[in-house]
């Protein structure tokens, strides 16, 4: 039960951010690709049909007790929304839900983005990623991860390109330095 109102948490923080773009003036979809609602789709189709596999089948993560599952999910899932509120709050104002820079942005190398160039998607990886765990159903675990991770693996390529060329110089020696979403790995 914890878990569906932290879940619920996390949906309103999600739409906070998008209303606080639409309200400053930003958000705009221009260079975006439909990335925004590629990720929106596959975070929110994953997760439900992850929850419906597990409502359905019976894949059962075999020689651990359902309440450490359910445990570890939600830990998980606390770690990923850690993560992801403090990459939105490191970049500030140069957050959005959407790719688009501001004319006098700089690179962000402080806080999580010293370790990982996207925490701010390391966090929803992580959400996702507890979330199928706390099915207690290894086929939802893959659904709940595969979907949300070719959605935010789309959105990387599509940011990088603009990074790169809005930025310049700077983020491609940043991009060479630090890995796309686990530190030290990938």
């Amino acid at each position: 039960m914890l878990i569906n109102y932290f879940t619920i948490l996390w949906v309103c923080f999600e739409a906070s951010l998008i209303v606080r773009d639409r309200v400053r003036g930003r958000g705009k979809t221009a260079h975006d690709r439909g990335t925004i609602y590629f990720n929106i789709l596959a975070i929110a189709g994953g997760l439900t049909t992850a929850g419906f596999i597990a409502a359905t089948t019976h894949f059962d993560i075999p020689y651990v007790s359902h309440a450490v599952l359910s445990r570890t999910g939600f830990s998980v899932m606390l770690l990923g929304f850690a993560i992801r509120v403090w990459a939105v709050s490191v970049l500030g104002s140069s957050f959005r839900t959407t790719v688009e820079t501001h004319r006098d942005q700089k690179v962000t190398k402080e806080g999580p983005y010293r370790l990982v160039r996207h925490p701010s998607y390391t966090g929803l990886l992580l959400l996702c990623t507890g979330s199928g765990i706390a099915t207690r159903n290894w086929l939802s675990l893959i659904v709940s991860i595969v979907l949300p991770l070719a959605a935010l693996i789309y959105r990387i390529r599509v940011e990088e390109e603009m990074l790169a060329t809005s930025l310049g110089a700077e983020y491609q020696e940043y991009r060479k330095r630090t890995k796309r979403l686990i530190p030290g790995l990938w």
